[in-house]
């Protein structure tokens, strides 16, 4: 489902820098600098355990308690446990058959098997527990168990379809787009039903055939999407929504104006996300939301309510190796956008790091500066073994390959680091690099008496320089020379705090990696 292609033109770039000058974000209590997220596929990591333990683990309740305690240990505030829901026969029966899936799987799974393909999570028939998972109470006690450890639970909301086979889609087929009133079948198999009711779309490329498309500008429907949302806060912490800027007013307007104007639907005066926030943080004001959605509508979807928004840019910026397009974007964009931004190496939609960004050392440099960023710090199983095979959401499991040790040991080293206080509670700032075409990027954090300066070279150059002025190096004691560690490779520097402040702190770093500095 993700977004592939490229949405961005310059005035759209415009267009968007207005609009993060003009918008006013909704209250939050998230932390002011932070929160870090692990993402699960429930169904394959289930899978997973049961070899990994040598017992059938099939249901929520089967979860052995020390691997949401390992996830605790690890500094993470929200375990997604993404794929829950109640999913048709419709969808699988289509997974099982469709020409060009099949090609799809034989690509990243080879020899995989039909008992392998398990379904889309993202055609939900019903906001209810998948009872092969087990049940809603079921949802309910492990959210008890990761409340216990301190963890927040996160579940998927899927706005802007529903399956094919929702029972909706029989007794209340108002709620979805149907083929412009007075159109005779059969219908055009590419984009309806045989029903006449639209597949699920994007507003470009090929529709997703094993759903079926909402209209939202039918009162009753918002009405009926708000309650479903109303029923996920009651089971969760988090809520993501998928594809979520597609149900934007003037995008739904763009995909499917002429559709819905022929059966009497007009454009709303406000967006359904403004309205149901508001609706469902009244009930559950703590609730955290996150919105999927690419540029140029990151802004927008801040400004609705959303906690935390996709930001995609920074993560194909750093996958182009441009380093100037990387400063611009962390540097021009506002304090308010990126600490509500969520910035990820990878996750179900994308290809692994490792694959994305060339091999897993690349991913790790580019790791470093991606979550020393503010904001919701995004990551996704199979991050830390450094794999790069595909887990594709249709599949119970990826290609087989062996875990990096030296990855994961980076990822321990780092979590360590960017899941503590001053990284969750502090204040950032971009940090100006002075230097001959230095390849360097720097990021500060603060937080009462605690700093961090990270440096990413985030370039082939083998060791790359340049000085960073940090006016807030102090003496200790009445002593100027202060002891500066390198988090990440242990080692423990002297330095004069007055030259650190004037002239500032000279650091070199190798290629594709990166230092952080407490001082």
């Amino acid at each position: 489902r993700k977004m592939t292609a490229n949405r961005e033109t310059s005035a759209l770039l415009v267009v968007a820098t207005v609009l993060l000058l003009s918008i006013s974000y909704a209250s939050s209590s998230t932390p002011s600098g932070g929160m870090s997220m692990f993402e699960i596929s429930t169904r394959p990591w289930l899978y997973n355990l049961s070899l990994t333990y040598g017992r059938t683990i099939s249901t929520l309740s089967d979860i052995p308690d020390q691997e949401f305690q390992y996830i605790a240990d690890l500094g993470f505030d929200i375990v997604w446990m993404m794929g829950v829901w109640t999913l048709g026969e419709y969808g699988l029966n289509f997974d099982r058959t469709n020409s060009d899936l099949l090609s799809h799987y034989s690509d990243v799974l080879p020899g995989y098997t039909t008992d392998d393909i398990i379904g889309s999570p993202y055609a939900v028939v019903n906001y209810t527990c998948n009872p092969e998972l087990g049940s809603d109470d079921d949802i309910l006690a492990m959210r008890k168990k990761l409340n216990s450890m301190g963890l927040l639970l996160m579940l998927d909301y899927v706005p802007n379809h529903s399956a094919v086979d929702c029972d909706w889609t029989t007794t209340t087929p108002d709620n979805y787009v149907r083929a412009t009133k007075g159109t005779q079948p059969p219908y055009d198999s590419t984009r309806y039903l045989p029903n006449g009711i639209a597949y699920g779309w994007a507003g470009w490329g090929d529709a997703w055939f094993d759903t079926a498309q909402i209209n939202i500008w039918n009162p009753d429907t918002r009405a009926a999407r708000t309650a479903e949302v109303m029923k996920v806060a009651s089971l969760a912490d988090a809520i993501r929504f998928d594809m979520s800027f597609l149900l934007l007013n003037d995008q739904f307007e763009q995909d499917w104006g002429q559709q819905v104007n022929s059966w009497g639907y007009t454009r709303p005066a406000t967006e359904w996300y403004t309205d149901m926030i508001s609706t469902v943080k009244s009930q559950y004001p703590d609730l955290i939301l996150l919105a999927e959605v690419y540029n140029p509508d990151e802004p927008i979807m801040q400004g609705v309510g959303f906690d935390y928004t996709y930001d995609k840019q920074l993560h194909d910026r750093l996958g182009a190796d441009d380093l100037g397009s990387v400063r611009d974007w962390i540097s021009g964009n506002t304090n308010e956008f990126a600490v509500h931004s969520a910035h990820f190496i990878s996750n179900h939609d994308e290809e692994r790091g490792a694959t994305f960004f060339g091999t897993w050392w690349k991913s790790d440099a580019a790791a470093i500066l991606t979550y020393c960023m503010p904001g919701l710090r995004f990551f996704w199983m199979g991050d830390f073994e450094g794999y790069s095979y595909q887990l594709d959401i249709h599949l119970r499991r990826e290609e087989d390959e062996q875990a990096i040790s030296d990855a994961m040991s980076f990822y321990h080293t780092l979590l360590s680091i960017v899941n503590t206080e001053v990284f969750k509670q502090g204040t950032w700032q971009y940090m100006d690099v002075s230097g001959d075409n230095t390849p360097l990027i720097a990021i500060h954090w603060t937080y009462q008496s605690q700093k961090r300066l990270c440096v990413v070279n985030y370039s082939d150059q083998q060791q790359g320089w340049g000085t960073i002025v940090l006016p807030d190096a102090a003496p200790v004691n009445g002593n100027d020379t202060i002891r500066v560690t390198d988090l990440l490779s242990g080692t423990v520097y002297y330095r004069s705090a007055q030259q650190m402040q004037t002239q500032g702190l000279n650091v070199g770093v190798n290629s594709w990696y990166g230092s952080i500095f407490e001082y």
